[in-house]
């Protein structure tokens, strides 16, 4: 087993927090312009689903196109709920894809 050290994050204030549709890749330029602190992009009850597919898709390239750390932001992913088939695949393929940038 190894030890990986990492520095400690800066405490930042979230003040406010920014719900974005993953379904919505439009949305991400504005969510990182805006003057939310926190934004998560949102898999679950704002996406169709017949949508959920391509929202997951979106939400792993917003995530590796764009700065969020280096605008400020905290971002995070809502997946879809344990009792749910899309679950699995929302952690698989955003952890697997893009969990560096979270």
């Amino acid at each position: 087993m190894s030890l990986t050290r990492h520095e400690p994050a800066n405490p930042r204030l979230q003040r406010s927090e920014l719900a974005v549709p993953g379904s919505q890749p439009a949305l991400f330029q504005k969510a990182l312009d805006g003057e939310a602190d926190c934004v998560f992009l949102d898999l679950e009850d704002a996406v169709a689903p017949a949508d959920k597919e391509q929202a997951r898709k979106h939400v792993v390239a917003g995530l590796l196109q764009h700065d969020w750390k280096g605008r400020g932001k905290t971002v995070s992913v809502r997946i879809n709920g344990i009792d749910t088939h899309y679950m699995y695949r929302d952690v698989v393929d955003v952890v697997e894809q893009a969990g560096h940038r979270l």
